[in-house]
């Protein structure tokens, strides 16, 4: 039973993690139509890179300025720690019904990043 325990924590990270990079690579796209090539961000002593510029630059870019909804990027946040956090919580698990909620948000997304790319014709 263990064994089949493990391999279901094991299963359940592997398809959160899927969809929630599934998640960051919409917004990222998002990004790109606004006219953002890299993802990093000012700091006062050195630039931030990788998730954490990520962050500040939908909040900056996607969230100020309407494009996505602050229930949006507080999905997206909520997401990111929980997933984080799993890391940190042995045989931690997601239900089902949580990867499907969590794959209907990116779609969603994924609809809408759609839309403003024909809109904008840039894709």
């Amino acid at each position: 039973m263990a064994k089949n325990l493990d391999d279901s924590v094991k299963w359940c990270l592997r398809k959160a993690e899927e969809i929630f990079r599934s998640v960051e690579t919409v917004l990222e796209a998002l990004l790109r139509l606004r006219g953002i090539e890299k993802v990093e961000y000012p700091g006062t002593g050195k630039k931030f890179t990788g998730r954490l510029a990520l962050q500040f630059l939908i909040r900056d870019n996607l969230v100020r300025t309407g494009i996505v909804e602050r229930a949006v990027y507080d999905k997206y946040l909520s997401l990111a720690t929980e997933l984080h956090m799993s890391g940190y919580l042995p045989n931690k698990t997601f239900s089902v019904e949580e990867l499907r909620e969590t794959l209907r948000f990116a779609d969603d997304l994924l609809v809408k990043a759609k839309t403003m790319a024909v809109r904008d014709k840039r894709f």
